[in-house]
């Protein structure tokens, strides 16, 4: 605990990719978490505040909601957490979680996007998949949903391409 302590601070402190790509790879890949910021539930954007950790509605309307899409939304918790810097994630799944739940998750794909605001897709750490293209038919019309219109240089890829956005691409804000 100490050691993810010092670590943590480490990478608040820098913010260096190259950090990021170490930990990555000596502790992470296979044990990230997926913090539930949004659920179908929510009609209204929800705000975090890291302080006490807590999630208010906003006067804006949820896009996920508005688009009819029905799995979490949130982010990877060891890449940051907003309003800093952070990587954000669709949770692909039939469980239903809650608002700050925090769940056991790998990265299988990654809508690119050209501002790259990328989105992450991830399952549960226990799902037999691991890549975007062995997602069912349903999922993927579903993930379609959220992002109708795909402009040049965006689109959705599998697990390598999510990768190298991970540890390389920009964090959102």
């Amino acid at each position: 605990m100490v050691l993810a302590t010092i670590l943590e601070t480490v990478l608040d402190a820098v913010g260096s990719v190259w950090i990021d790509k170490v930990a990555y790879r000596l502790f992470w890949r296979k044990r990230l978490h997926m913090v539930v910021e949004q659920t179908y539930d929510c009609p209204m954007r929800m705000i975090y505040n890291p302080k006490d950790k807590t999630f208010t509605a906003s006067d804006q309307a949820s896009l996920m909601h508005e688009r009819g899409f029905t799995k979490p939304y949130g982010w990877i918790k060891e890449f940051g957490d907003p309003p800093k810097p952070h990587r954000d994630c669709m949770l692909m799944t039939d469980q239903e979680y809650f608002l700050g739940d925090i769940v056991k998750v790998k990265v299988i794909g990654v809508f690119k996007r050209k501002d790259n605001d990328h989105k992450f897709i991830v399952v549960e750490s226990s799902r037999e998949i691991n890549d975007y293209s062995e997602l069912t038919d349903s999922e993927k019309e579903e993930l379609s949903r959220l992002y109708p219109r795909i402009d040049e240089g965006e689109g959705w890829f599998g697990s390598k391409e999510a990768e190298k956005c991970l540890l390389y691409g920009p964090k959102a804000l």
